[in-house]
């Protein structure tokens, strides 16, 4: 009689237990990101008595995240991703030396690392296991989250600084920023306007992406014209100057990659689409937002008067970090000491190392770490922009507008200023490394 040998079938069951808990990590990145929007409501409508503990909401669900994959190998630890993991725990060690000379409690020190560090090892886990299906997925859900946010958006533009939509922190009345003219600058979902702008520049380069990139889905042409409108709602209820320049960003990097990828119908025909949701954008602000874009004509004439024009206020950046050149500590005053709500916390001075992260960056860090810091930041943004416009001659064009997105932010951008301005950036930096990961071609 012939016994029958069962096959070998470790591999297999090795590969199928790997790609169970490859899911489980996206789900949890998508679970953290739902998180984020659910944070603000809890803080402002539904639990204001409990506004400052839901500021470490997503602390801990973070935390565990990262655990698993280093545990399980989720997480890229090479190439520019290895620069960031090793600076971040050089600089957290400096920064403890720092909270120590200086007499300050540990607890300061935790919350400056959490500050500069909470989300940026979630760009290298999505770069590791995100797949192409995975980021449709999370473009598909950001449009659909877009449209019933857009209605939000309208409504609080709508409603008086006291209703309870545009109640703050803690169910605050007078929390509610105006552009002027009775006008109010909608908090959507966050607690702050700068959350709101950044997850509405975020809404734009997605749904370039998901336009550029054909991403498959079920009465596409609806789709598209349905969370196009909503997106442009958004984009011209901000109330923000800043949404300008994040806006031109986001489509020119896109119709450059456009440009230089090899020349088709296809390509000419999404550059001029791109083109005309521009102008329908445009066209929504005169016709539907008037009253908005008065507003924000004044707003442009006031500012420019104080802060000077929307061009010194974007790429004030460029210049701020020079002057700490001359003033900083060798070895920096701590780690997000000087980041609002850390400052806040030790009480410290506001902004007391400057208000533009690569200024505060020197001052913090030191000369020795904030120098090695804005060059990794610059050298990240570069790198991205290379990077997807070496995507579109594949032509792989979803990386344009979400590059575009992250740029800015990563060379120029407050990062460093709380984990909730950096979280965005961070996710859809780790989509746009994933896109040109191995795994992805």
């Amino acid at each position: 009689m012939t016994i029958a040998t069962p096959a070998y079938r470790g591999p297999v069951i090795t590969g199928v237990r790997r790609e169970t808990r490859r899911r489980f990590v996206v789900k949890a990145v998508f679970f953290i990101f739902i998180l984020s929007l659910v944070e603000g409501p809890l803080r402002k409508w539904l639990l204001p008595q409990y506004a400052q503990i839901l500021t470490l909401l997503r602390d801990p669900f973070a935390l565990a995240l990262y655990a698993y994959c280093f545990v399980h190998g989720f997480i890229l630890t090479r190439g520019i991703a290895a620069l960031w993991l090793w600076f971040a725990f050089f600089s957290s060690m400096l920064g403890l030396w720092q909270y120590q000379s200086a007499g300050l409690p540990i607890w300061g020190w935790m919350l400056g690392v959490r500050t500069y560090w909470l989300y940026m090892p979630l760009a290298f886990i999505v770069a590791s296991t995100f797949t192409r299906r995975d980021i449709h997925s999370f473009i598909r859900l950001n449009l659909w989250i877009a449209m019933p946010y857009a209605l939000l958006v309208a409504a609080q533009y709508d409603a008086p600084p006291n209703a309870l939509i545009n109640l703050g922190v803690g169910a605050d009345e007078g929390e509610a920023v105006g552009v002027g003219d009775g006008i109010l600058r909608p908090f959507g979902l966050f607690t702050y306007t700068g959350p709101n702008v950044q997850f509405t520049a975020a809404m734009i380069a997605i749904f370039v992406a998901f336009y550029v990139g054909d991403v498959p889905i079920r009465r596409r042409a609806l789709f598209l014209l349905a969370s196009g409108a909503a997106v442009g709602a958004m984009s011209v209820l901000t109330g923000s100057r800043s949404i300008y320049f994040l806006a031109g960003m986001i489509v020119g990097l896109t119709l450059l990659g456009l440009f230089l990828a090899r020349p088709s119908s296809r390509t000419l025909r999404r550059g001029l689409g791109i083109l005309g949701f521009t102008g329908l954008a445009a066209a929504m602000f005169v016709l539907v937002f008037p009253d908005m874009l008065e507003a924000m004509v004044g707003r442009f004439t006031r500012a420019a008067m104080i802060e000077g024009s929307i061009w010194s206020r974007a790429f004030g950046g460029l210049i701020a970090w020079m002057e700490p050149l001359f003033t900083a500590p060798l070895f920096g005053s701590g780690i997000g000491a000087g980041a609002p709500g850390v400052a806040r916390m030790l009480d410290l001075s506001a902004l007391k190392f400057g208000e533009s992260d690569t200024q505060r960056n020197i001052n913090e860090l030191g000369l020795i770490m904030g120098i090695l810091m804005l060059a990794l930041r610059f050298g990240t943004a570069a790198w991205l922009v290379i990077h997807a416009l070496r995507l579109a001659r594949r032509p792989e064009l979803m990386a344009l507008p979400l590059a575009g997105f992250c740029a800015y932010p990563i060379a120029f951008g407050q990062i460093t200023h709380s984990p909730l301005s950096g979280f965005l950036v961070w996710l859809v930096a780790g989509l746009v490394i994933a896109l040109y990961s191995e795994r992805l071609r």
